[in-house]
């Protein structure tokens, strides 16, 4: 990344999301309602994303759901899908999920089976990938 960071951040969009190179991480802010209507603008940060993370070395990519209010079962969905796509290009996707709505959601669907979900920014930056 050039900038260092790159910005989808609307204040009147039903989801808004912030890309950036925090040391030795690619971390995706996501706030607002993730569903079918606003699933692509995740996806749209979560392409470049892998390919930056691929470009520095297979850094992880982390995607933070701290500010996040409702998920739908297609943004569960999404999430797996780059879990699969980080599985492939060696790339570890991690899920800040603190209490509340999303981790409610991903766990009502068994997902932090699957995923590797974490408390807080700090401890998912931290995680040695396994």
């Amino acid at each position: 990344m050039s900038t260092g960071q790159e910005q989808h951040d609307q204040q009147d969009e039903p989801l808004r999301t912030r890309r950036e190179r925090l040391g030795d991480a690619i971390v995706v802010h996501v706030a607002g309602e993730l569903d079918s209507t606003t699933e692509p603008v995740l996806r749209g940060e979560l392409a470049p994303a892998f390919a930056d993370a691929a470009a520095n070395g297979r850094v992880p990519v982390v995607v933070d759901l701290t500010a996040v209010d409702f998920v739908a079962s297609v943004g569960m969905a999404l999430l797996v899908e780059y879990h699969h796509v980080g599985d492939r290009q060696g790339t570890p996707l991690r899920v800040v999920a603190p209490a509340g709505s999303p981790l409610r959601a991903l766990r009502a669907a068994m997902l932090n089976h699957l995923l590797r979900l974490y408390p807080s920014l700090p401890e998912a930056r931290a995680a040695v990938s396994s």
